[in-house]
């Protein structure tokens, strides 16, 4: 936690599950990233269409409105193993590992509820937006694809804190990204 701010640090591997929520994590966080770039791409390309007489690339608003869900939740599971969430912890910070550990532990099962939560709701609603045969205005994109396409990273974002609660109750066992 006393990381210089902005300095990313690397995961530590201590067990094969960690090794492969890591594994899973970064998977997911570079798709994200590559369809942040493909957005960004299309933006441009976008843009400087519209400045140049040739047009925009149709729908490119919903596109990008979907695309930038997808993007953003693929990034929560990498994100979750690092313990780098924004979260308030003014009043545990100084406490010694033996308190801190197991107040983490349960903020950790909270957010992997939550997130389980949001993943089985998520799957309801692209179940019933398939259903209703819903699709974008422009481009009929069917809303369903990219609504079901956030529930991966919302499943593995909700194992990974399933995981740091665990280690976070057994005070031997070193945290995900710490040394």
């Amino acid at each position: 936690m006393h990381d210089p701010m902005g300095m990313p640090h690397e995961l530590v591997e201590h067990d094969p599950v960690e090794h492969y929520l890591i594994m899973a994590g970064k998977a997911m966080a570079i798709s994200g990233g590559v369809l942040f770039m493909a957005l960004i791409g299309m933006s441009l390309v976008s843009i400087v269409g519209r400045k140049l007489g040739f047009g925009s690339v149709n729908g490119d608003i919903e596109l990008m409105q979907a695309g930038t869900a997808v993007a953003a939740t693929a990034f929560l599971p990498y994100c979750t193993l690092l313990g780098e969430h924004i979260k308030v912890d003014f009043f545990t910070e100084k406490m010694r590992d033996s308190l801190k550990r197991p107040i983490d532990g349960v903020a950790e099962l909270l957010l992997a509820l939550i997130a389980a939560v949001l993943a089985w709701r998520t799957v309801l609603s692209a179940i019933s937006v398939h259903e209703s045969g819903e699709v974008t205005t422009l481009v009929s994109l069917p809303v369903w694809i990219p609504t079901a396409a956030l529930v991966p990273g919302l499943v593995l974002m909700s194992v990974c804190a399933a995981y740091r609660a665990m280690v976070s109750f057994h005070p031997t066992k070193p945290m995900p990204g710490r040394k």
